[in-house]
């Protein structure tokens, strides 16, 4: 039962709210209609005349009319969604699956979802009202007016399905609900620790009831527990938002005096909300997976999009120069007795350098120099704004990918990016990375002029 709630309350929160909301307006609009019709205000039925006057002048028409709308809507919804969905789904299997879970989430898309069938449900309500004796003219004239506009919308529901097929358009929306999730996880980060600082007492391991990901963790709950618990207690959290548990593995070490620690682990299990479904709203990290997963997809040999996959790569670098300042994003903005007793390491910055680093490797095995130079740009326009141990992430990513670089054609593209990557080490006095970047690329250059294959053009053992 619980995991139908949540299916449930994940149903709501990603796509059902807003077109059962819809529908219900229509449903209220009929009973209104329904309502204004029957009362006895004399210029409510003057109006009523003036209009059965020029149209609807019958039952008999009003509910052929009613009946036309409600079944040529629903036919149009159902093939022109049908067609959409597809148009969805070959675009998804370029794209993964991301594709599909942005378009249920677009607010666009879900109010003409609820606007078409609520129509149609608003066209046969009106319609069992027509008897003999009642003819239904306001309900109608609404009904058709509404019509009109349900086929302009299904103009703009075409173009607006086809314009967020456009890879752009996919990796812009990604980026922009990681930066809100972000947000909402820097309000936990500013809050929390970095490293533990009651070692000297003895914890205790709190493990989990049942898998998932954790998709949210109510610090107010935890903060409440070390309130009631008092003394040097303290939690300090072994997942973060986007972790995957599964049944038994570790979600967080309570230290507490005395037998403070039982509280303290019921309250870890109330605060850490685990699903089988990730929430991108919640969870940057899983923002960066996706496009990780689009970038990947697209720079292998299984596409070979090198447009796409530049997307992705400029993406994460945009994310990457957010967030390799602290301040930029209000993270050292909250003062030091505002932070509580609990330890969150936050590695969303480190996510981000490995998604490069990833990038930048399949690039190698599809020979898309130009994706492993957009790679090293991303390192290099950032290099010099991160923080130290960010910093390291990096150094430790370049001189993984050097071992690559020799599959590659050292390209006019590459030699520019390779030189924007060594005045960045430079300036950040990166002695021993910035030797290896040239000793690497002197040694690519020797290929140059001659007739090699991947297999030979850095051969084995040359210096």
């Amino acid at each position: 039962m619980a995991e139908k709630g949540k299916a449930i309350r994940r149903a709501f929160r990603e796509f059902l709210t807003i077109p059962i909301a819809v529908i219900a307006a229509f449903l209220l609009l009929a009973v209104g209609s329904y309502v204004v019709e029957r009362a006895d205000e004399g210029w409510i039925q003057d109006l009523r005349r003036l209009i059965q006057s020029v149209a609807f002048e019958s039952p008999e028409a009003t509910s052929g009319l009613l009946g036309e709308i409600a079944g040529g809507l629903i036919t149009v919804t159902s093939i022109t969604f049908s067609l959409l969905l597809l148009a969805v789904s070959q675009t998804a299997s370029s794209y993964t699956g991301v594709v599909f879970d942005q378009f249920l989430r677009w607010m666009l898309n879900q109010l003409f979802f609820g606007y078409f069938i609520g129509l149609a449900l608003y066209a046969l309500v009106v319609l069992a009202t027509v008897r003999p004796e009642f003819n239904p003219v306001f309900g109608a004239s609404l009904a058709l007016a509404l019509m009109v506009v349900a086929l302009l919308l299904l103009i703009l529901l075409i173009y607006d399905t086809i314009d967020q097929m456009r890879p752009d358009v996919i990796v812009d929306r990604i980026h922009d609900h990681t930066l809100v999730s972000r947000r909402r996880e820097l309000a936990v980060v500013r809050r929390t620790r970095r490293q533990p600082h009651r070692v000297d007492i003895a914890g205790s391991t709190v493990k989990a009831r049942e898998d998932g990901f954790v998709t949210d963790v109510d610090l107010d709950t935890l903060v409440t527990a070390l309130r009631e618990v008092g003394g040097e207690a303290e939690v300090e959290l072994r997942v973060v938002l986007g972790s995957y548990v599964a049944f038994g593995d570790p979600l967080a070490e309570v230290r507490a005096p005395g037998t403070g620690g039982a509280a303290l682990a019921e309250a870890v299990h109330r605060a850490i909300e685990l699903d089988r479904i990730r929430a991108l709203e919640r969870d940057p990290a899983y923002g960066i997976e996706q496009l990780t997963s689009i970038g990947w997809t697209s720079i292998s040999t299984a596409r070979q999009n090198q447009a796409a996959g530049r997307l992705a790569i400029l993406a994460l670098r945009d994310l990457l120069g957010r967030w390799s300042r602290p301040d930029a994003e209000g993270e050292g903005a909250v003062q030091p007795a505002a932070v509580v007793a609990v330890v969150y390491r936050d590695d969303v910055p480190a996510g981000i350098v490995g998604a490069l680093e990833s990038l930048a490797v399949v690039a190698t095995e599809s020979m898309q120099h130009q994706s492993f130079a957009e790679v090293l740009r991303a390192f290099a326009a950032t290099f010099g704004d991160l923080a130290p141990d960010d910093r390291r992430r990096v150094e430790d990513a370049i001189a993984r990918l050097l071992s690559g670089m020799g599959d590659l054609v050292l390209t006019a593209d590459l030699v520019a990016a390779l030189a924007a990557l060594t005045e960045a080490l430079d300036r950040a006095r990166s002695v021993e990375t910035l030797a290896a970047v040239r000793r690497a690329e002197e040694r690519l250059a020797r290929s140059l002029g001659e007739l090699n294959s991947r297999a030979t053009r850095v051969p084995a053992g040359a210096s």
